[in-house]
């Protein structure tokens, strides 16, 4: 096995739902117990934004050093983060029990949506053309804007039926089922689906002492 890497062992985030907004999502865990938060200030939001690649790191940068000198925006930023975050996981968590999402947060999404979009444009690089964040790099809610057009584009894409939640009673995280049978119902089979594993072999063995 090939030792990993000081960067990979340092990563905060599991990038394991299949798309930027479930993983996004799932910055906050064993829902409604909600005791495994990972977002817990601004400085979080933009660790995220690195692990995840999101955004150019020199982006990143300014906004770390700005942060210093607007605590306010940053935290008014966060908020939002926040509230967009659990919008989210409200959306795409209904999906996955098959419930239609509540028409506010179809509302909430949408503007979100158009003020992200309104940063988007077409570049020429290296003699091809790409999508660029191009709005003003001193804007705080930057780190959201790759999130809400995750989230679009994975609504008005055939994956949408395909978004699970992990079955494990301590994990309540989304992720999008591309697996061949579509019948994955873990998030990671290395972690949930190993602990689920491990309890039922648990309770054979206790149910063949008892019989025995």
């Amino acid at each position: 096995m090939t030792p990993m890497s000081l960067a990979e062992t340092s990563r905060e985030f599991e990038m394991t739902g299949g798309a930027l907004c479930l993983d996004f999502a799932n910055t906050l865990g064993d829902r409604p117990r909600s005791t495994q938060e990972h977002l817990g200030g601004y400085e979080d939001l933009l660790r995220f934004g690195r692990e995840a690649e999101i955004l150019p790191a020199a982006d990143l940068d300014e906004l770390d050093g700005l942060t210093k000198e607007h605590p306010r925006k940053a935290r008014t930023a966060f908020k939002r983060a926040i509230e967009i975050r659990e919008t989210l996981y409200r959306i795409f968590s209904g999906l996955a029990c098959n419930r239609e999402p509540r028409a506010e947060d179809i509302q909430a999404l949408n503007s979100e949506l158009r003020r992200a979009l309104r940063q988007l444009e077409v570049r020429a690089q290296d003699g091809a053309f790409d999508w660029v964040w191009a709005g003003p790099v001193d804007a705080f809610d930057r780190p959201l804007w790759p999130v809400i057009r995750s989230a679009a584009e994975l609504l008005a894409s055939a994956d949408v039926g395909s978004i699970r939640e992990c079955a494990s009673e301590t994990c309540s995280w989304l992720f999008v089922d591309r697996s061949r049978t579509r019948r994955r119902r873990w998030c990671d089979m290395s972690t949930c689906g190993n602990r689920a594993k491990a309890r039922r072999h648990y309770q054979r063995r206790k149910r063949t002492r008892a019989s025995g």
